[in-house]
């Protein structure tokens, strides 16, 4: 008999509802499955010690590390309960700065790294129109989250 019969059998016998059992060990193999993505991608590009080389912060890269590991323990924490931080709407707004700090500064280090904008001016030919290109793709950034965070929540 297969480990699984065994576990159901169990399960069956003492009136325990499966759902209560597999939820979780989908849920947690999903998370495993999700972070070992993330973890892999900010290793093998490099981006903290890139990030640190680029901000000349080189010696506080182990603080880098813990951040990110306190902070995105902290995070899947508050997403798994019903927890909420009641903080007031400045702090709320200075630490969505930062976050969307470190998200802009995530995705130009990886566009560095995988040399995105080199090859695109290159294949295009667009040589003096690079400011331009980057201008727009902050701007769209910026109109994209407001229009996210000021719009789309009055019509849900």
């Amino acid at each position: 008999m297969s480990i699984l019969k065994i576990i159901v059998k169990i399960i069956s016998n003492e009136g325990i509802s499966m759902q209560y059992i597999l939820v979780p060990i989908i849920g947690l193999a999903n998370g495993i499955i999700v972070g070992s993505g993330i973890v892999a991608l900010i290793t093998l590009l490099d981006i903290v010690p890139r990030l640190a080389q680029l901000t000349k912060t080189y010696r506080y890269i182990r603080e880098y590390e813990y951040i990110l590991i306190i902070g995105s323990t902290i995070a899947a924490f508050l997403s798994l309960t019903r927890l909420s931080l009641h903080l007031g709407f400045v702090l709320v707004v200075i630490i969505g700065f930062f976050n969307g700090f470190f998200i802009g500064m995530l995705a130009s280090a990886l566009a560095e790294v995988m040399n995105v904008i080199p090859v695109i001016v290159r294949r295009f030919k667009i040589d003096g129109y690079v400011i331009y290109i980057l201008y727009s793709l902050v701007l769209g950034k910026v109109i994209g989250s407001l229009i996210h965070w000021i719009f789309l929540p009055k019509i849900r």
